[in-house]
């Protein structure tokens, strides 16, 4: 315990990060690194393989993006780091923090995504990128199209693992590995890890560092959390007395599925509230629309699945609310970090049936938190 503690207190400038990444972190604002970082970015500066088990909002992407920008050598024109995604979202996400971090540095960054045209990512590519962020299926594509060439990629990172496997791309991911030196350098990230994620690592790692930062020391602390009991037809009635009562800056309602998704957005929209969805029925344009409004305040309330919602990174989000119960304690987490976020305050209310009672005395014994 008393470890967890003195590396809470540990500053960036204690890890033996290079001067201009210090400077970018500074002007950044970053000083005290998170749980994952503290630990992770150590171990990748030591030239370690590392397993970081860590949700979404915990600070990841430096954990893995400040040791490998101190690796890289601008001179060497090669793409020398690649950094796998599940969604576009997330791909575009990574790149922005990556370029912050590598302000001061002569690094050239390119992100590749479908849902955009290839030739103008084909194009960064030939004028030279050092790291490649890049989705799944799009880095298929230009491997096959030899716009792009592993061999010199010596750092390698899977962010979301787990993710990549629910969207099927884990044949994909291996296959890329493989194109990749035998003596890189790989980090992975997960919020979970299912046994093809174990047996992914297992292959393809050389003697890992885990670390796992479980529910219980992430900052959920800062989350106010409270449950409502209601039978199932009353849900949506309770919804918008909840929605009203609590009047939200900006609040994430959670569905478990798609259609469930749908349909309550067409409910509240009936009912004159200021809602958009986020889920995988939508094409990928009006997905960007969606999370565009969201991030700029032109929408007070999302309902969103669990999938469509891992590339979403706001701030202002006050309150999250399961409207359907989460399927597990590690997605309930996984929801609730959406909220509290950069020190604010946050409020999580979980929508239960009486037959769901007992689901909520799982989450509350497994996450340790008082859910009343």
């Amino acid at each position: 315990m008393t470890e967890q503690t003195e590396q809470e207190e540990r500053l960036f400038k204690d890890l033996g990060l290079m001067p201009e990444i210090q400077q970018a972190i500074d002007e950044i604002g970053f000083e005290k690194p998170s749980p994952i970082q503290a630990e992770a970015i150590p171990e990748l500066l030591a030239g370690h393989d590392v397993i970081g088990q860590a949700q979404t909002g915990t600070g990841k992407t430096a954990a893995f993006g400040l040791p490998m920008l101190q690796y890289l050598d601008p001179a060497n024109d090669e793409v020398q780091a690649i950094v796998l995604t599940p969604t576009r979202e997330l791909c575009i996400q990574v790149t922005q923090a990556l370029r912050s971090y590598a302000e001061h540095l002569d690094i050239e960054i390119v992100a590749v995504f479908g849902g955009a045209p290839i030739r103008s990512q084909q194009a960064q590519l030939r004028s030279g990128a050092h790291v490649v962020v890049a989705t799944v299926g799009r880095m298929k594509d230009l491997i096959s199209r030899r716009s792009l060439v592993l061999t010199a990629a010596r750092f390698v990172v899977l962010d979301e693992a787990d993710e990549m496997l629910d969207l099927g791309f884990i044949e994909d991911v291996e296959r890329i590995l493989r194109m990749c030196p035998s003596g890189r350098q790989t980090a992975l990230f997960s919020a979970t890890m299912p046994p093809p994620i174990k047996r992914l690592a297992d292959t393809f790692m050389y003697d890992p560092v885990t670390i796992s930062i479980t529910p219980k020391t992430l900052t959920v602390d800062a989350i106010e959390q409270a449950y409502v009991e209601v039978p199932g037809r009353a849900k949506v009635d309770k919804l918008i007395e909840v929605v009203k009562a609590e009047d939200p800056e900006q609040a994430i309602l959670f569905c478990r599925t798609k259609l469930g998704c749908a349909r309550l957005e067409r409910d509240l929209k009936n009912r004159g509230l200021d809602v958009k969805a986020l889920h995988g029925d939508l094409s990928q344009g009006v997905r960007d629309g969606v999370m565009l409004a969201f991030k700029n305040h032109r929408c007070k309330l999302l309902v969103a699945t669990d999938i469509a919602a891992r590339g979403l990174d706001v701030d202002h989000v006050t309150h999250v609310i399961n409207y359907d119960i989460p399927n597990s304690s590690e997605t309930y987490v996984h929801r609730i970090g959406r909220t509290g976020r950069a020190g604010r305050t946050g409020r999580a209310i979980t929508f239960v049936t009486p037959d769901q009672l007992r689901d909520l005395d799982q989450i509350k014994k497994d996450v340790k938190a008082s859910i009343s």
